[in-house]
């Protein structure tokens, strides 16, 4: 059961009891068909069914200067209820979102969800949800390839199925993570270093269960002969049981974050993970049928870098540096190192160059767009050995 009234606001622990009808906790107000929004950067051209909802084509609305909101009408499944259905929608679209790497909202509140057929002024209220900017520098690439639509909705077909499939347990844990990859998609144009720290966060969720300390903990080379030492020095015994006692608290997230990536999404896959930023573009090329080649827009330039060419060890840190920037973020408000929030020409990585008067540093820095398809990627690979 829900708030009475959300007001506006929306707990997400809702959205996510709303999701799944074998949720306990969930108990419909009222029964009978319900209705919810999914809106995208991107127009929907044909309807989609689900086992669970139907998703209605996109309905575009002109919106002042260069913006255009894409609303698709959602037919929820019977358990939702009429009674503040727009949860059902909210967990659709952090869901949908995830699955395409593109952002993706719904209403905050179920005024609109109850009406069967829609005013163009109720259209344009929903629209002013999810602004889209259309044309001009920092563009959405509104226009998605039939071939591209149909892949989509495969990916979010199989995503659904399975987080509908595990134990709630597990639902809820993937929920939570996909959650925190929904907010950084949106507050990117805002603020960058947030949605660093939500996008690498969601990837930490998931580790902690993945990956346990003990696989991951470190031991001093010099642990065992400290031990002995301590047992003849009194003064040295106490200075050993407080290293012990460090040690014993340190949960090694770092490093547990870097192995899930290891393990769930190794390096060797990041080609076929890791979409080109232009790929979008290209493909919208293709689908109109033009004469002009695409793929120079897509290739490895010669300054690029891309996993293979760099060791296993540079990989390790380089993804372990993005912990320690997130960290630098979260306690300190210090924004990542990035000087490209969407690098058109760098797939992978992006070069840093910092100089302080005395000393060049020189380092990669991962890309928002490795980062963020690493997050779907490695939790998708957990969520299915589920």
């Amino acid at each position: 059961m829900s708030r009475a009234v959300t007001a506006d606001h929306v707990l997400f622990d809702e959205c996510i009891r709303a999701f799944r009808s074998d949720d306990e906790r969930w108990t419909p107000f009222e029964k009978g068909p319900s209705y919810s929004f999914l809106l995208t950067s991107f127009e929907i051209s044909i309807p989609w069914q689900f086992k669970e909802c139907h998703v209605a084509s996109s309905v575009q609305v002109s919106l002042p200067g260069a913006n255009s909101a894409f609303i698709s009408k959602v037919c929820n499944p019977e358990h939702v209820g009429g009674h503040n259905s727009h949860l059902f929608g909210i967990a659709l679209s952090a869901i949908a979102s995830f699955s395409w790497l593109k952002p993706c909202k719904s209403t905050r509140d179920d005024y609109l969800c109850r009406q069967e057929h829609l005013t163009d002024s109720d259209y344009s209220e929903l629209a002013l949800n999810h602004p889209v900017l259309v044309a001009g520098p920092g563009a959405n690439h509104s226009r998605v390839s039939d071939a591209k639509l149909d892949d989509m909705h495969k990916q979010l077909e199989q995503l659904m199925s399975k987080l509908l499939s595990v134990d709630i347990k597990t639902y809820r844990i993937a929920m939570q993570s996909i959650r925190l990859v929904h907010l950084s998609l949106l507050v990117k144009r805002d603020d960058f270093g947030l949605a660093y720290l939500l996008v690498v966060s969601a990837i930490e969720a998931v580790a902690q269960h993945a990956i346990k300390r003990n696989k991951v903990k470190n031991k001093h080379p010099k642990e065992a002969e400290w031990k002995l030492r301590s047992k003849e020095d009194l003064m040295f015994k106490e200075l050993f049981e407080s290293y012990l006692e460090s040690r014993g608290n340190n949960q090694y997230l770092r490093e547990r974050f870097v192995s899930f990536i290891e393990k769930f999404a190794p390096v060797e896959k990041w080609t076929n993970y890791i979409e080109h930023p232009m790929s979008d573009v290209a493909d919208t090329i293709r689908a109109y049928g033009s004469t002009h080649s695409s793929e120079h827009l897509t290739r490895k330039n010669w300054f690029e870098k891309y996993p293979e060419d760099l060791s296993p060890d540079e990989i390790s840190s380089i993804i372990s540096d993005a912990y320690v920037h997130r960290s630098c973020f979260i306690h300190r408000g210090e924004q990542p190192p990035h000087t490209d929030p969407s690098p058109s020409f760098h797939r992978f990585f992006q070069d840093y160059h910092s100089y302080d008067g005395y000393e060049l540093t020189e380092k990669l820095l991962p890309n928002y767009e490795l980062l963020i398809g690493l997050a779907k990627h490695s939790i998708t690979n957990w969520l299915h050995t589920k």
